[in-house]
C-alpha cells in the first residue's frame, strides 16, 4: 500500500464559488521524495493543509498507511513556533505524544543535532535569523518523527546559503528513509526530488517521474518561464544622473547588535537598483531607515519627497476586506477620489497580475501567499511615489510571475521612478541597472564604481524623524524588556525557579494586601531589596512607577470624590460634595505604596527569571494539583503560548504601524488628544491581526498534536 494515496479530491472554501481543487488523485510511496510544482493560487498549499488534516473535504479521499503520521512545515517559519526558547519548542510535539522525559530529551537532541541548532537550545526563538527559524520548525517537526514530511514553499524566503543548508538536510534526512513532499516554485529543488506532481488551476497536469519531467521541455518552460537576457545598462550611464536618495554615515544598532556602520550610498534617479546580502546584512533596515520607519542613531538621509516603501511582511499589509479596497488605501489617504482613484487602482493590479476584472472583489483572506504579495506590491505602485522601494519583492511569487514583477520594475525605472529593492537571488540582482552586496553592516560591492557627492551638494529634503518611528522605537524596547531578561548574575538569579516564584509572590501579594501604610511601606522597602539583589537598577523602579503615576493619581481623585468618609471624622477641606478627610487621604496613600511594591515585583522577576525558568517554576507548583487528575500540563502550555503571544502581538502591531505608515494611514500627532486619535486606525487591523495569528497558533499546535 502507498504511504498516501489522495483519489477525486475536489475542494473550495465555504465562503467563495471558486473551486481550489478540482478531482485531484496522486499517491506516495515509503521513502519517496516527492514535489508539488504550480502557480500562485493554483491549490498547492491548499492539498498540503488537506493532507496534514487542517482542511476537511466533502468530495473525495486522502488516506495514509496505517499507523503513519504526518508532519506539516509552514511557508512562513514564524507561525510554526510555539514556545519562546528552542529546546523546548523542539520538545513541545514529543511530549503531546506522552513520551517519557528521557525519550523527549533524546529526540530533541537528535532533531537539534542533524539541523545544525543544537548549540542555539537554550536560545530565545525571537532572537534567531529567518534561517535558523527555518531550520527550527523542521527541527520541532522531525521530533515527532512523522511518516511524511510536508513543506509548504518552506525555502521561499531564505537567503542562498540558509536555503542550500536545509536542502542539504532534505537530502540527509530522505536517504535515512524520510519521506517527504515538497511544495515549490524552484526548479532546483524540483530537480531533487524523484517524483513531481504538478497542478495547474486546481487540476492535476502531470504526475511522474524527474526524468520524465525534465524531458517534457514544454512543460517546464510553462512552469518556469523561458530565460529572460536581463537589459543591463553601462556603469557610465550613471556619470550624469541626479541623485534621487542619499545616505551619509549612517549608524544603526538593535539594542546591543550593530546593523550598518558608517553607511554612505546614493541611489540614482530613474535607475533601478538591487541590493543583495545574506539574512541580517542590513538590506531591510537601510530600506526602513529610507522609508522614515526607523531612526538611525547617526549619519543623514536625504531624498526626493516620502519614498513609498512594500515590506516583506505582505500578511501584515493588507486592511481592507477586498482587494481593490486595499490597493485603494494609499491614495485615498492621498486624497485621491472618483475615477484618478479607480484608475490607479486597476492600473496597479493589472501590472503587479492581479487582472482588476478577476481580482477587484476578491476577499484578501482567500488570496494565496504569492498573491497576497502582489497585492501589497500593488498597494504601494498605486500611491505613484517618485522613490519606491521594495524588500523582497518577489519571496512566494511563482517563476513566471518572478520575471513578470522584475520587468515591471525595470519598465517603471524607465519611466522615471526611482526602484531600489532586495533579494536573495543573484540572478534577480541581473535584472538591476546596479548591483550592490552588503555583508557585516557595510556595502561591500557596487557595479555603478561612482564617487559618492559632497553631502553639501545634494539638493534633497533631509528626512527627519517621524512620530511613527518614535512609536516603533518604543515598541522594540517594550519588546525587548517583556520577552528576555537582562543577562546579570546577581543572588536572586541563582534561585531555583521554584524559589524565584515563592520570592516574587511573597513580595507581590504582601504589597496587594497590607492594611497598613507602615506594613506597605515596609513591603515597598523590601521590594527594592529584593531589586538590589537581582541587580536590577533602583531608578527604573522609580522611573517605570513616575510612569503609572498620572493614571494612579486619577485613581486617587475619584476616591476622593466617590468614597464616603468616615462618620464623625473630621473634614479637612470640603466644597460641595467634595471633600478630603484624614481616611481618604490614608488610602491614596495606601494604594499608592501598594502599586509601587507590586509593580516592583513584577519587573525584577521579569527582569532576573527567564521564560524556561518561568514555566519549569510554575509546572513545579502546580505538581500537587497532578493528584488530582487535574489537567497541570495544559495550564502550563497556556502559559507558554502567552509568553510566545506577547512578542507576536507587539511584533503585528509593529508591522501594521509600519505599513500605515507607509500607506498614509497615521497622521501626524500633536498633543495628548491627536496622539490617542491617530492610534484608531490601528486597533481593526490589529484585532484582525490577532485572530490569523491565534488561528495560525491552533493550526501549529495541531501541527504538533496537541
Amino acid at each position: 500500500m502507498s504511504l498516501l494515496s489522495v483519489k477525486d479530491v475536489s475542494f473550495s472554501f465555504p465562503e467563495s464559488e471558486k473551486v481550489v481543487l478540482d478531482s485531484v488523485s496522486f499517491s506516495i510511496e515509503h521513502g519517496e521524495y516527492a514535489v508539488i510544482l504550480g502557480a500562485n493560487g493554483s491549490g498547492k498549499s491548499t492539498m498540503a493543509r488537506i493532507i496534514a488534516g487542517f482542511l476537511e473535504i466533502k468530495e473525495g479521499s486522502v488516506q495514509l498507511a496505517e499507523g503513519a503520521r504526518t508532519g506539516i512545515v509552514f511557508q512562513y517559519p514564524k507561525d510554526q513556533i510555539v514556545s519562546g526558547i528552542v529546546s523546548r519548542d523542539t520538545a513541545f510535539g514529543p511530549e503531546n505524544l506522552k513520551l517519557s522525559p528521557a525519550e523527549v530529551e533524546q529526540r530533541v537532541i537528535e532533531s537539534l543535532s542533524v539541523s545544525g541548532m543544537l548549540d542555539r537550545a537554550d536560545s530565545r526563538t525571537n532572537a534567531l535569523s529567518l534561517g535558523q527559524t527555518q531550520k527550527l520548525a523542521i527541527s520541532g517537526i522531525l521530533a515527532l518523527h512523522p511518516d511524511l514530511l510536508v513543506l509548504d514553499e518552506a525555502t521561499s524566503m531564505l537567503d542562498p546559503e540558509s536555503r542550500a543548508d536545509i536542502l542539504d538536510f532534505l537530502d540527509a534526512c530522505h536517504k535515512n528513509g524520510q519521506s517527504i513532499l515538497h511544495i515549490t516554485h524552484d526548479y532546483e529543488e524540483a530537480c531533487r526530488a524523484q517524483h513531481v506532481i504538478v497542478i495547474q488551476n486546481g487540476e492535476l497536469i502531470f504526475d511522474g517521474s524527474k526524468e520524465k519531467f525534465k524531458a517534457n521541455t514544454a512543460l517546464v518552460r510553462h512552469i518556469f518561464g523561458e530565460p529572460v537576457q536581463p537589459a543591463v545598462r553601462a556603469a557610465d550611464d550613471f556619470a550624469d544622473a541626479e541623485i534621487a536618495l542619499a545616505f551619509r554615515d549612517i549608524e544603526f544598532a538593535y539594542e546591543d547588535r550593530p546593523v550598518l556602520k558608517g553607511l554612505n550610498l546614493d541611489i540614482y534617479k530613474g535607475s533601478l537598483t538591487a541590493i543583495t546580502g545574506v539574512s541580517g546584512s542590513g538590506k531591510s533596515t537601510l530600506m526602513e531607515i529610507a522609508a522614515g520607519l526607523l531612526m538611525p542613531s547617526g549619519g543623514k538621509v536625504y531624498a526626493d519627497g516620502y519614498p513609498s516603501l512594500a515590506l516583506q511582511d505582505s500578511q501584515a499589509a493588507l486592511f481592507e476586506a477586498y482587494a481593490a479596497d486595499d490597493v485603494a488605501f494609499g491614495p485615498k489617504n492621498q486624497g485621491v477620489r472618483g475615477k484618478e482613484l479607480k484608475k490607479r487602482v486597476r492600473e496597479a493590479m493589472d501590472m503587479v497580475g492581479l487582472p482588476f476584472e478577476q481580482f477587484a472583489d476578491r476577499s484578501t483572506q482567500q488570496l494565496s501567499g504569492g498573491e497576497k504579495r502582489k497585492l501589497s506590491i500593488a498597494g504601494i505602485i498605486a500611491m505613484n511615489s517618485s522613490v519606491l522601494l521594495f524588500d523582497e519583492p518577489t519571496s512566494g511569487i511563482d517563476p513566471i510571475s518572478r520575471k513578470q514583477l522584475l520587468l515591471l520594475l525595470q519598465k517603471l525605472a524607465r519611466e522615471g521612478k526611482t526602484i531600489l529593492f532586495s533579494t536573495h537571488r543573484m540572478e534577480e540582482a541581473a535584472f538591476a541597472d546596479r548591483a550592490i552586496h552588503m555583508e557585516n553592516c557595510a556595502i561591500v560591492s557596487d557595479s555603478a564604481n561612482k564617487p559618492l557627492a559632497p553631502a553639501e551638494s545634494i539638493a534633497l529634503e533631509t528626512k527627519k524623524s517621524l512620530d511613527g518611528a518614535k512609536m516603533l522605537s518604543k515598541l522594540r524596547k517594550t519588546a525587548a524588556f517583556a520577552t528576555a531578561p537582562a543577562k546579570v548574575n546577581g543572588l536572586i538569579q541563582k534561585f531555583p525557579p521554584v524559589w524565584k516564584y515563592v520570592a516574587f509572590l511573597a513580595i507581590f501579594v504582601g504589597s496587594l494586601c497590607m492594611q497598613s501604610v507602615y506594613l506597605a511601606a515596609g513591603m515597598a522597602v523590601v521590594a527594592v531589596a529584593y531589586a538590589v539583589l537581582a541587580k536590577y537598577p533602583v531608578s527604573r523602579l522609580f522611573s517605570s512607577f513616575l510612569k503609572v503615576l498620572p493614571w494612579m493619581l486619577l485613581y486617587c481623585l475619584i476616591q476622593l470624590i466617590f468614597f464616603p468618609a468616615r462618620d464623625g471624622e473630621p473634614h479637612l477641606t470640603e466644597w460641595k460634595w467634595f471633600m478630603i478627610t484624614p481616611f481618604k487621604i490614608h488610602l491614596c496613600v495606601l494604594a499608592l505604596i501598594r502599586v509601587f511594591g507590586a509593580l516592583s515585583a513584577v519587573q525584577v522577576f521579569i527582569y532576573s527569571t527567564g521564560e524556561k525558568e518561568i514555566l519549569e517554576g510554575f509546572a513545579t507548583l502546580l505538581k500537587p494539583l497532578s493528584a488530582l487528575h487535574l489537567p497541570v500540563r495544559s495550564l502550563v502550555v497556556v502559559t507558554e503560548i502567552i509568553f510566545r503571544f506577547i512578542p507576536i502581538l507587539i511584533e503585528e502591531a509593529s508591522s501594521i504601524i509600519k505599513t500605515q505608515l507607509e500607506r498614509g494611514g497615521l497622521g501626524t500627532a500633536k498633543g495628548f488628544f491627536m496622539k490617542i486619535k491617530i492610534l484608531f486606525p490601528l486597533f481593526i487591523p490589529l484585532i484582525i491581526q490577532t485572530l490569523r495569528r491565534a488561528e495560525v497558533l491552533a493550526d501549529a499546535l495541531t501541527a504538533r498534536y496537541f
